[in-house]
């Protein structure tokens, strides 16, 4: 199997009383953007920024791209020029997926990630399809499982082509995970091994935790939870310029802090959880037959003008 990256540890955050009522304080007030970012995906470029990519999967409606499309995908992995040969058209121009049997995180234990009693492997032919989604639109759907008699989870990762080997770009995505047995989680990236990462929605387990954000590397470790949970549709967006990062939820900035991060892509991470939940029964791992679905309504990227 061929060396890619994966994503390293970080530590859960515990939102207190007075934590979480600063976050909605947070995300009431007023954001560098103005009012809060619309529901529907934007469309064009915007100040200081280029929009390299954008898809709001409509075509998929009529024209759906179902269960299986997604394969033949070890070709040139990890750059821009990555395909799945059984996509076509503008799918295969603009999408690619993690190749069957890589592993997740949890099974491959990169960068000290150990402690899950199992793992999964990605398959896009089997988890990843784009057509009509929760809401009648179109949406890209990741449903992960861990089968009826056990085993590894299946797990699925996206990566869009024209967001890949980017240094400066804004990142946004409308997300809802529609299917949420315990034991899958996501964690949203860009990722330079040990040197730089910044996650972001990231989640432990769908329902168990709410989403944050973390920034890794010399000099820029932080992060910052919101109140949110990916059961709930919401608009995640940021933005790496220079050496700082800015953090937004529904158009409302979260945090501004400073970046390592030099060029890489964007990553749509979805896999097994890694951390236990001591307060659960089985540790808040997929029990057999467990399912989770994850459902993104549009995404956008942009480069620096």
């Amino acid at each position: 199997m061929p060396e890619h990256k994966q994503r390293r540890r970080r530590k859960a955050l515990i939102i207190t009383t007075s934590g979480a009522a600063l976050m909605a304080a947070l995300l009431l007030a007023p954001g560098a953007e103005g009012a809060p970012s619309p529901n529907a995906m934007p469309k064009g470029d915007l100040p200081g920024w280029k929009q390299a990519w954008a898809e709001n999967f409509n075509s998929a409606v009529t024209a759906p791209v179902p269960v299986g499309s997604f394969s033949g995908c070890n070709n040139h992995v990890d750059t821009p020029r990555a395909y799945c040969s059984g996509l076509t058209g503008k799918w295969r121009d603009t999408l690619w997926a993690y190749p069957s049997g890589w592993e997740d995180t949890a099974k491959s234990g990169a960068d000290g990630n150990t402690g899950a009693p199992y793992g999964g492997t990605y398959e896009p032919q089997k988890t990843v399809s784009v057509g009509k989604g929760y809401d009648g639109t179109g949406t890209l759907k990741v449903s992960m499982y861990r089968p009826a008699s056990g085993g590894d989870n299946v797990v699925g990762t996206v990566v869009p082509r024209r967001c890949m080997d980017l240094r400066d770009g804004r990142y946004s995505a409308r997300i809802k995970v529609t299917r949420a047995n315990p034991g899958f989680k996501s964690a949203w990236l860009r990722y330079e091994g040990s040197s730089a990462e910044l996650d972001y929605p990231e989640v432990d387990d769908y329902r168990g935790t709410n989403v944050a954000a973390f920034s890794h590397g010399s000099g820029s470790e932080w992060n910052v939870q919101t109140s949110a949970y990916m059961t709930t549709a919401h608009t995640y967006t940021w933005e790496r310029r220079g050496d700082t990062v800015s953090v937004y939820l529904e158009g409302k900035k979260l945090r501004t802090g400073a970046t390592s991060l030099t060029t890489s892509s964007w990553i749509w991470q979805n896999e097994s959880r890694i951390e236990r939940d001591r307060s659960r029964t089985g540790g808040g791992y997929a029990a057999p037959g467990a399912k989770a679905t994850l459902e993104v309504s549009w995404a956008t990227c942009y480069v620096r003008k």
